[in-house]
Order: C-alpha cells, then structure tokens, then sequence
C-alpha cells in the first residue's frame, strides 16, 4: 500500500512539475519528453498505421493547399470522379501533437478519397501554446472558409461533415454544437465526449494532454471541464452523428462515447455508435479484421446518407 502511494505521490509530482514547465512557457521540450516516453505505442501507431484496405498511393486527381487563417493551412484533397460529399478532418494528437499529412491520417484521406469523397484537412494550433477555444475557433474558421469558397475550390453544394480521431473528434462535435447549420453529419473515432473520463483514463499522456490544453488542473476545474464536454453542450438541433469506440481502449474510456450516445438519444437526434469489442485506442490502424473493415464501411455509408 505504502508503494502505491509513493508511485502515486511521483505521479502527482510529476504532473505539476510539467504544468508548472507549461506555464512557464518551457513545455514544448517537456512535452516531447513526455510524448515519447508515455505514447510510444501511440506513435508507433500514428507512424506506421495504416486502414485494411488497399487503396493505391494516390487515388486523388489533385490536392491545393491554402491558408485558410495566418500560418494555418489546409490540404483538399479531390477524387478521380464525380465526388459524394465533402468531409472536414481534424487530425488527434492529444490537442498537443499531430499534423495533417502524419502517416495514419493520410491512410484516412486515401481511403475516403477513393470511395470518391472530397477531403479537407487542416492543422491547427498546439494546445501547449493555444487556449481550447482558439482550436474550435480555428475548426470553425476553415469550415467557413471551405462554405463561403465552394465556387473557387469546385465542392458540391451539399453541406459538409465532419470527421476527428480522437481530441479531432472532440472538436469537431464542439464545433457541430456551434456551427450546426453548417454541417452535414459528424464523425468522431474514440473522442473524450466528457472530459473528467480522461481523469480515470490509465493514459499518463491523455492526462498531460489535458492539462496541458485546459491550463489548469482538471481536478480543480469541474465547471471547465463541463464547459468543453461535448456531452454537456450537445442540444437537440445537433446533426446526426457517428461514434466509433473500442471497448478495450486504455486512452479514452469507452463510456466516454456511450455517454453522448445516451445523451443525444434523450434528444432526439439521429446518433449511431459502433462498438469494436477488442479495439484499443487507434484500434483501425492496426486491426485487421472483419470488424475493423465493417466499420470503416458503415461510416462511408454513414458519411453518405447523414444529412
């Protein structure tokens, strides 16, 4: 008991330790630091993983990129024929890592774009250095800016969906509460749908992640931990949504999404939630299975007909 104590004391040791370096405007190197040394699976993942399908290297005609806000850019990414539909995607990464064109979201682009989807992707600011509402700001920004130049980037009429992994799919049901009007459907792969669940979460690195994004210590912010759960804010004019969720994941419980599913059904909404039984954080890189390729296909037919 007494070692559990000691371990857990050095937890919480080093957490304020690194919300301290935060703060002080000397995290990125402590955040590389604990980015290596607490998400090596994750990043093993976000390097090498790639969806079950074979979809060629570049089924795009083309890809332009523009800035869409001052040093932010985003990748549209265009089919070989007549496209389906327009999907927004924000990348994951904890808030605090990740880029558009890393590995894993490439795999995703080729995959949507082959089944003759539009795809923009966009990065945005670090959550070491930005507030959380600069990022749903920055979400928000190029889903306007993707709206008001649909002449100019030749994109169908039809409204666009969004679509995150992880902290991208917790913005992109943030920004769906916001800009709802505007969007078609939302999809959100194993997304924190209410924020205290990352506090029970084994990951040492979600925990950072979100310290690190929310300024402050969870623990002592319950009111701002409400304020930015998408399972709080949810109302019933929010478009259909999807949530994708393995049950064995050891970075954002799977409850997590369960919740908002629950939520969203008491309001009415058109909400789906698919459950891989087996899956870990990630789960659609690495899985090859049956079930992994069910999935991805119904969130294709999903992206097809929400809306």
């Amino acid at each position: 008991m007494k070692k559990r104590e000691k371990f857990l004391n050095r937890i919480k040791l080093l957490l304020k330790l690194f919300a301290l370096f935060v703060s002080a405007s000397l995290g990125f190197t402590i955040f590389l630091f604990v980015v290596l040394l607490f998400n090596l699976p994750y990043i093993r993942r976000a390097i090498f993983g790639k969806l079950p399908f074979e979809t060629g290297k570049k089924p795009w005609s083309r890809v332009v990129t523009f800035e869409y806000m001052k040093n932010l850019w985003i990748d549209i990414f265009y089919p070989r024929g007549e496209p389906r539909g327009v999907v927004l995607f924000a990348h994951g990464g904890g808030w605090i890592s990740g880029y558009r064109r890393q590995p894993n979201n490439l795999s995703w682009y080729k995959f949507l774009v082959s089944e003759s989807f539009v795809v923009a992707a966009i990065d945005y600011s670090r959550g070491y250095r930005a507030k959380i509402d600069q990022l749903i700001e920055e979400l928000s920004r190029a889903l306007i800016f993707l709206d008001e130049n649909r002449d100019k980037l030749n994109l169908p009429k039809s409204r666009i969906s969004l679509m995150g992994l992880s902290a991208g799919g917790h913005l992109a049901l943030l920004t769906a509460t916001k800009m709802h009007r505007l969007v078609k459907s939302v999809v959100a792969y194993y997304a924190p749908c209410d924020l205290k669940d990352i506090l029970e979460s084994p990951s040492l690195f979600a925990k950072i992640a979100l310290i690190t994004t929310l300024k402050r210590f969870p623990a002592r912010s319950s009111e701002v931990l409400a304020k930015y759960s998408p399972v709080n804010v949810a109302h019933k004019f929010m478009p259909p949504v999807l949530l994708v969720h393995g049950k064995k994941d050891s970075v954002v419980p799977y409850d997590s999404s369960v919740k908002l599913y629950k939520k969203l059904k008491r309001l009415g909404c058109r909400v789906l939630l698919l459950t891989h039984h087996e899956a870990d954080h990630g789960f659609e890189f690495v899985l090859k299975d049956e079930k992994t390729k069910e999935i991805l296909q119904k969130t294709v037919e999903f992206l097809l007909e929400g809306g």
